[in-house]
């Protein structure tokens, strides 16, 4: 060692020994403006298992939203001028009336428009009132304004007018753009959480814009952008968000307990702690920090199974234990939990695990499956909040779901909920009180955690980057969030090779952490799913109506085993989608395939409309060709076949055989046309033609010429 302090370093390998089975290297160490800090004159380099590298990988587990300008890229940005601006008086702002916008008062009034045969706008601007909502009344509140957009959203895109039509949803102050930022409304912060799983369920239809009156007047032309989907405008500047790793920060802390809560000093108080994860966090809270008093508090409290077993491990390891059995959601029982501290037993610390799943598509989606997901997160977490403000409390951790960052398909309720739990604790770090909200990703080895997952859950999730986290990283990355200095985390184990490899479009938000590469061989971009309908339909254009069948089975047949995790090869085509293993989630992923691979817009609803994967092949081809003329693919073999008997007819034997195939195909030409209906159409327009053979083809040319 050569120097002490150092809070950066640079490191530089020279490899010393390239012929030994184990290479060795060289590693010279330097701080920030150059200076040797330490030399290591050999170490050797060991090959690193599979498994030892995923182990590895729960240190980055830890990540962050940076917030960066929006990157000046080529998007093909269409003219806001035939968009609609939907809101009252209290929700458009000045600037969107100015706008060459229309503006109407809600989805309803569009709605009449579109049934007088008024034409659909290429462009809806949803803008959501920001009403000032704090104590008791805000749970209400928020879910009012979480239930209009859920209901407003739904419509627009079930209607079929608006299938080409993009609709951007405004917020005003519902999402921190740094560790420093307040969230100025909270009641629609879970709008976000909310869209942005309809934005995963739905690609490519909804843009997400918060702004901060700065620059109104760019809203319109900010919604057009087809990259970013998510746009927040701070200081007229707009920015979009990354997931990037989160390190520990070099600065004071400057909220109490945010770098190292003080566990053990006062009762620790968890909700849903009689579950798996409220579980996991009370034994590591005893056995690593030392708690010494805890307060289970879960719905049956001490009577819930293995509550009474948790208590006895943990007394044995010198903690004293209590349970409430509580509606966390109910704020004067909540209260009266809360009340039973005092100066001679403080309150230290609260840990909010509890959580509710009841996942569902967003089109299925209905306020009480959306309330009944948000009390356990909103109200709970807001009754904690403003019951505890003045506790002195040296941690407030809650319990957040990548979900609510990612927008994970058919859980846009439990999003709801976690983005709330993300601005709250924002909010509360903006107060100068101690918020922290880790937003877990996948668990793994522990049933009650993940058991609702079936095997094409975990495929999907696999899919989106996600990987397990075993109890013990996740523990680890407990302890580590705090010292990022961060109000809001990640926590999850991500495949960036996965996602790398897979040539997969990478989501904004994993733009950071998956630099775009194209794959070899081909070109994909964001404007590849965009052309695939078009490339699609020339390649179908010269192929025979069975043909085109074929082609379009075997299509829906490898989106099927890829949703499904099969080989194309094991898909009977003739097979019900449910006897396959569709379920309303699969559905809706294998509808965005198709999407993407035929330009259509299909509905939600497709799989279950269209039951067999021949019997949906059939519907894309309608969507695909059906302005095709009739004859079209025989015009087309006709015009191969010229060339065919040009190299073909050179000698006497073979031209006298063409020309009588040819003269027998034209006697069947004119017996077809004479058996038209005086409408023009026929029993079988393509019939004798389709089927006749390559013979008979040569000899139709032959009299044509």
């Amino acid at each position: 060692m050569e120097t002490r302090g150092a809070t950066t370093l640079r490191v530089r390998l020279a490899r010393q020994d390239v012929d030994g089975a184990s290479p060795t290297v060289r590693l010279t160490v330097a701080d920030g403006t150059g200076t040797p800090v330490a030399a290591v004159d050999a170490l050797t380099l060991r090959p690193l298992s599979a498994g030892a590298l995923r182990a590895s990988g729960a240190a980055d587990g830890l990540l962050r939203l940076d917030w960066i300008p929006l990157p000046d890229t080529p998007d093909g940005t269409a003219d806001p001028a035939d968009w609609i601006v939907l809101g009252d008086e209290t929700s458009v702002v000045p600037a969107l009336l100015d706008a060459p916008t229309r503006v109407r008062p809600d989805v309803a009034a569009l709605v009449r428009e579109l049934d007088r045969g008024e034409p659909a706008p290429s462009g809806v601007l949803l803008t959501v009132s920001a009403r000032p909502a704090a104590g008791e009344e805000l749970p209400a509140v928020l879910r009012d304004a979480t239930h209009r957009v859920l209901t407003d959203v739904q419509t627009l895109l079930a209607d079929p007018r608006l299938a080409d039509a993009r609709l951007a949803v405004v917020t005003r102050g519902a999402v921190a753009t740094g560790p420093e930022e307040d969230v100025t409304d909270l009641a629609h912060a879970p709008v976000w959480g909310l869209l942005r799983s309809a934005q995963t369920e739905n690609p490519g239809r909804i843009v997400l814009l918060d702004t901060d009156g700065t620059a109104d007047a760019t809203l319109p032309a900010l919604a057009t952008h087809r990259h970013e989907p998510q746009i927040a405008v701070r200081a007229a500047r707009p920015l979009v968000p990354r997931l990037v790793r989160a390190r520990p920060t070099a600065q004071p802390a400057t909220t109490p307990g945010e770098d190292t809560p003080r566990w053990d000093r006062g009762t620790v108080l968890v909700t849903g702690a009689t579950g798996a994860l409220g579980t996991i966090v009370a034994r590591h809270l005893v056995e690593r920090h030392g708690v010494r008093r805890l307060l289970l508090v879960s719905r049956r409290g001490g009577d819930a199974p293995g509550a009474q077993e948790l208590a006895g491990e943990l007394r044995s390891a010198g903690a004293v234990v209590g349970f409430a059995a509580v509606d966390v959601a109910d704020r004067s029982a909540l209260a009266e939990v809360v009340g039973r501290f005092g100066a001679g037993d403080p309150l230290g610390a609260v840990v909010h695990a509890a959580g509710v799943l009841d996942d569902v598509p967003f089109d299925g989606l209905t306020v009480e499956r959306l309330d009944g997901v948000l009390r356990a997160k909103v109200d709970a977490a807001w009754h904690l909040h403003e019951l505890t403000r003045g506790s002195g409390l040296d941690a407030f951790v809650v319990y957040s779901s990548v979900a609510g960052l990612l927008g994970t398909a058919g859980q846009a309720n439990y999003a709801a909920g976690n983005a709330y739990l993300d601005a709250l604790a924002a909010h509360r770090r903006a107060q100068g009180l101690p918020g922290l909200s880790l937003a877990w990703g996948l668990w793994a080895g522990t049933d009650s955690i993940a058991g609702h997952l079936g095997d094409a859950d975990l495929r999907r999730l696999a899919r989106s980057g996600l990987l397990p986290l075993a109890a013990d990283d996740a523990m680890d990355l407990f302890d580590a969030a705090p010292a990022t200095g961060e109000p809001v985390l990640g926590v999850s184990r991500l495949d960036i090779a996965g996602l790398r490899a897979s040539g997969a479009p990478v989501p904004p938000l994993l733009r950071a952490l998956v630099p775009a590469t194209a794959p070899r061989g081909s070109t994909a971009t964001a404007s590849a799913d965009d052309n695939g309908g078009e490339a699609l339909a020339r390649r179908l254009a010269p192929m025979t109506t069975a043909e085109r069948e074929r082609t379009l089975t075997a299509l829906v047949s490898a989106r099927v085993a890829s949703v499904l995790g099969h080989h194309s090869a094991e898909i009977d085509a003739d097979s019900a989608f449910t006897e396959l293993g569709f379920d309303s989630l699969t559905g809706v992923e294998l509808r965005n395939h198709l999407n993407a691979a035929t330009g259509l817009r299909l509905p939600t609803t497709t799989v279950f409309d269209h039951p067999t994967p021949r019997a949906l092949a059939a519907h894309l081809l309608t969507g695909l060709v059906a302005e095709t003329p009739q004859g079209e693919p025989v015009l087309t073999e006709l015009s191969r076949l010229r060339s065919a008997i040009e190299e073909s007819a050179s000698d006497a034997a073979t031209y006298q055989r063409i020309t009588a195939q040819l003269r027998d195909l034209l006697d069947a030409a004119d017996l077809a046309h004479g058996a038209l209906r005086p409408d023009g159409t026929a029993d079988d327009p393509d019939g004798l033609l389709e089927t006749a053979s390559d013979e008979e083809l040569f000899a139709l040319v032959d009299e044509l010429d």
